[in-house]
């Protein structure tokens, strides 16, 4: 920490001055032999002199930061040269850091002051030098702790901001103003005037609470978990901390201990606004009854089908065997109560709140088109849901044993040779098997029963499967891959084949 004791030189003509050498390949300083030189370090060591008269500062904390014993408080390098390097070094160069002693400091353009201070007249010297000398003190007391005990006491005052405390009171109400400004259910609501009126307030609203990142405020305590960058000013003695990936950027008062933003919102006020929008909301929600009360028996008719869930579960999943052996959709209109429940089975609503906005917000659908079914649904819903609900079971299971292959039905055909639903699935056993260990080409050979000296090798040629097509060419045992990579057996792979999930379904 501070400067190294090795590379530091102190002229006792210039006790306020700590001289050091900057540039890797500068070692050591071995001399001021310059005029220009030793008048600008007079000047230097004259006007920080002024400052503690003048300011009354105590600059003993400056040393204790720099590592510095003796009088000097303040950093000057000098090049390989000899010559005086123009811009002095910013104290965030020795912040948490130590810095080697095997070669000058580094010349490193952030850590630099921008302003050339060799051709500074008096007047502007003893103004740069003053904020030079605050930077050092403050940073001095900043330095007292470590990097996270600022990041977490940065975290700490952001969550007791009262912006913050209100953002976490209302929590609820906020995430349920952004979830239902982008709701499918405004679109069926009365009024659209008022909606309208009501998402311009809501853009309005909630920009106090949309500037604070979500990652900073969750868990209502901590910071994100991205790295952040720390920038100081001494003259308002506030360390500012930034996160690119939020792009988010807040000012911590170190006096105080407490945040301001980029942009100061009116607390008192923001809290009113989101208490009206709540208050709108519900008010457009209670001249909607119509659909309030069609919410309830949507809910309602959910419940009812639920009690039947696992049957109607397996309905659905004949249906979708049915429709891959006969590779064609089914209109499950002509099963209402099963059409009915692949609609809702995935919607969500809550029971009701007191708040129409809370409520309406936790509500999921799919599609809003289900409010115009739902009369005929309640008409063709019976009481008691589990005799029509295995009804259509049992109606399915019968359809699928009349479409289900058959050992002698075919499957496909290439160039007038029929391969049926038996030897299918022996070839998609071979693939099972040995589909990604080795090419087509092998696995052609293999069914064609073609006793290559590979295959031999391999002892392919005493597997089950060997011959089973021999009656077939061996370039259509080829295109019988292809046909049926493309009728959904098959899957290519980067060597070979798999069998696809539509196989393993109907197998």
């Amino acid at each position: 920490m501070g400067l190294p004791e090795r590379i530091t030189y102190q002229d006792e003509r210039y006790p306020l001055l700590a001289l050091a050498p900057i540039g890797k390949k500068n070692k050591q300083i071995r001399s001021i032999g310059h005029k220009f030189e030793r008048g600008l370090l007079s000047r230097l060591n004259d006007t920080i002199m002024d400052h503690i008269y003048d300011n009354e500062w105590d600059v003993t904390k400056i040393r204790a930061y720099l590592n510095l014993t003796g009088e000097a408080v303040l950093p000057v390098s000098l090049q390989k040269d000899e010559t005086v390097y123009p811009h002095l070094l910013r104290p965030e160069l020795f912040l948490w850091r130590s810095l080697p002693a095997e070669h000058g400091l580094p010349l490193k353009e952030e850590f630099l002051y921008h302003k050339d201070f060799t051709h500074l007249s008096a007047e502007q010297l003893y103004r740069h030098i003053g904020h030079v000398l605050e930077d050092y003190m403050f940073l001095a007391d900043v330095s007292k702790h470590t990097r996270e005990h600022w990041l977490k006491r940065i975290a700490d005052a952001f969550h007791n901001d009262p912006l913050i405390r209100l953002i976490h009171e209302k929590r609820e109400v906020i995430e349920s103003v952004e979830t239902m400004n982008q709701s499918a259910l405004l679109s069926v609501l009365k009024y659209p005037e008022d909606i309208s009126y009501w998402r311009h307030r809501v853009e309005i609203v909630m920009r106090p609470y949309r500037a604070m990142p979500e990652d900073w405020l969750d868990g209502e305590k901590g910071s994100c978990s991205h790295e952040k960058e720390l920038h100081f000013d001494s003259h308002h003695r506030t360390i500012c901390c930034s996160c690119e990936i939020c792009d988010f950027h807040l000012y911590y008062h170190v006096d105080h201990h407490c945040v301001s933003f980029e942009e100061d919102f009116d607390v008192e006020r923001a809290e009113k606004r989101m208490n009206t929008i709540e208050k709108q909301f519900n008010e457009i929600a209670e001249q909607n009854t119509r659909l309030l009360d069609q919410l309830d028996q949507l809910r309602a008719l959910r419940k009812k089908l639920a009690a039947a869930a696992n049957t109607l579960d397996e309905s659905l999943d004949t249906v979708q065997l049915i429709e891959r052996y006969q590779q064609q959709r089914i209109d499950l209109q002509e099963y209402p109560v099963l059409d009915m429940y692949n609609k809702i089975k995935h919607i969500t609503i809550p029971a009701r709140k007191a708040s129409h906005l809370l409520w309406l917000s936790d509500v999921e659908l799919e599609d809003v088109t289900i409010f115009k079914e739902l009369p005929k649904w309640l008409e063709v819903l019976p009481n008691q849901v589990y005799p029509l609900t295995h009804h259509v079971l049992d109606e399915l299971q019968e359809k699928l044993e009349e479409v289900r292959y058959g050992e002698e039905d075919i499957i496909l055909t290439v160039k007038g040779h029929s391969l049926t639903y038996a030897k299918t699935q022996q070839i998609l056993d071979l693939i099972h098997y040995y589909g990604t260990d080795y090419p087509a080409h092998t696995l052609t050979q293999v069914l064609s029963g073609k006793a290559t000296n590979k295959l031999r090798t391999l002892k392919l040629h005493e597997t089950r499967w060997f011959g089973l097509l021999s009656d077939w060419p061996e370039k259509h045992v080829q295109k019988l891959f292809n046909q049926l990579e493309k009728q959904g057996w098959l899957m290519k792979q980067q060597k070979g084949y798999s069998v696809s999930d539509y196989a393993e379904e109907v197998m």
